[in-house]
């Protein structure tokens, strides 16, 4: 298994995935590069290791390596890990541009290096369960699938205020905005339910011209039939955080609300009797559950068995496509198809 891990980017995220990966057992944060030395000295001071001159020396040394850097810096790490035969986590979403994803998805497919995409949102136990309940068939054949997650602006504020104008986040031409910070969230768990989407319409206040705290309404069909519908926020009070999600098939509702009592929830028609509604609760979280510490552990055991990853490149390519191709509906007022 891979023992020496390397983090590249020390920035906020890469302090979360830092903390989980010295919680693991058998492994070692060999240490951090970044583009500001000091973030990286911050790190190695406080998780310890060392701090590396370059991305390449920190490449020589590891075994395997966690990208924590913006979106639009994902690129050349990433490809230098793969020609490097280095197994690679990289954190959501995988790249700001499709083309730099499409690189990535051509690179792991020639180097057949293990490159796992950090779509944290397959790894909380209700979304997990859920998705559970749905293979299993107990709902039947989904034909509605809805999610909400929203907060406040990330640095304070909203578009035009000035923390946030200052941030990453603030920049659309960086950031992408809700709809590829937090809508591709909700965006890769409801493909990973309900197969390719076919085509996606939204709405939301990143081009209507009034500097508004950003929010999205996402609708997407999918070429099984089924229909998803997204909320995605950057304009809830400070210190306020939902999410939600309802998949609905023809036998029967899955849901979970974050503002509800913690069990997943299931109501199932009888098999018999369609008039025969059952109500079913099962809590998937345990006081050591993490989804953070899950996805890291999840592929430090693929890497260990020689198994590819839950989310592959590809699933990170297509989120991509799919919150781009949302922004351009957004922009253009009208559906846009999506192409596997």
């Amino acid at each position: 298994m891979p023992k020496r891990i390397g983090i590249v980017g020390a920035g906020s995220i890469a302090q979360i995935h830092m903390d989980r990966w010295s919680r693991m057992p058998d492994v070692e944060l060999a240490g951090y590069y970044d583009i500001d030395e000091s973030a990286a000295q911050r790190a190695a001071d406080r998780f310890g290791g060392q701090v590396y001159p370059s991305l390449e020396a920190l490449l020589d040394d590891v075994e395997a390596v966690d990208i924590c850097t913006t979106a639009t810096a994902h690129r050349e790490p990433v490809l230098a890990a793969l020609e490097a035969g280095i197994p690679a986590v990289v954190e959501k979403p995988l790249s700001r541009h499709l083309a730099d994803c499409e690189a990535i998805v051509d690179a792991q497919a020639r180097t057949g290096t293990p490159l796992f995409v950090a779509h944290v949102v397959r790894f909380f136990p209700q979304f997990a369960q859920a998705k559970a309940v749905v293979e299993s068939g107990a709902i039947g054949q989904p034909g509605v699938i809805r999610t909400v997650r929203g907060g406040s602006a990330p640095g304070g504020g909203g578009w035009g205020s000035q923390a946030t104008a200052r941030s990453y986040y603030g920049d659309f031409e960086k950031s992408g905005g809700v709809i590829l910070d937090v809508g591709i969230h909700d965006i890769d768990f409801q493909r990973w339910c309900c197969g390719e989407v076919e085509r996606v319409f939204a709405r939301g206040l990143m081009f209507a011209g009034k500097e508004p705290k950003d929010h999205a309404l996402i609708a997407l069909r999918f070429a099984s039939g089924a229909i998803g519908h997204i909320e995605a926020s950057w304009a809830y009070p400070p210190g306020r955080f939902r999410t939600r999600l309802e998949i609905a098939g023809d036998k029967g509702i899955v849901e979970w609300d974050s503002l509800a009592p913690a069990p997943v929830q299931a109501i199932l028609q009888g098999e018999d009797d369609p008039m025969d509604v059952q109500s079913r609760t099962s809590s998937p979280t345990a006081p050591e559950d993490d989804p953070f510490y899950a996805e890291l552990a999840h592929f430090v055991r693929a890497v260990d068995q020689g198994r590819s990853p839950q989310v592959s490149a590809y699933d990170g390519l297509m989120a991509v496509k799919i919150a781009l191709g949302a922004i351009e509906s957004e922009r253009q007022g009208k559906p846009i198809a999506i192409q596997p």
